[in-house]
């Protein structure tokens, strides 16, 4: 678990740089931008080390298959434990989606028509 966490917080790097790119997209296109790269970055993955299997981040392994051009691997990863993908996809993105629905929109400081003085 502790490696999960700790190449989950290497994978929020990434998610931040998408967060600053898209700060001035419309509020709809932006949650889903955001919802999907959440999403494939920090969904739970299973990969073989030797003799054994260790969580990490499925964006640690799409970055690794990204720079090493092994798409055929990235599939064969994913089809070892499909059931556990098939489950584990969809609930990240609605825990993404509620945690970026619920962080302040940019519209909060724009001025009003009226002010207190």
């Amino acid at each position: 678990m502790f490696f999960y966490l700790a190449l989950a917080v290497l994978m929020l790097l990434p998610l931040l740089g998408v967060w600053f790119m898209v700060k001035r997209v419309p509020d709809s296109k932006r949650s889903l931008i955001l919802v999907a790269a959440a999403t494939i970055l920090l969904t739970p993955s299973w990969a073989p080390v030797t003799i054994t299997v260790v969580l990490v981040p499925f964006g640690f392994l799409f970055f690794v298959t990204l720079f090493t051009l092994s798409w055929v691997e990235l599939a064969g990863l994913v089809s070892l434990f499909p059931i556990w993908h098939a489950i584990a996809f969809p609930v990240t993105a609605l825990i993404s989606y509620f945690v970026i629905r619920k962080r302040p929109s940019n519209n909060s400081f724009k001025a009003g028509g009226s002010a207190a003085a």
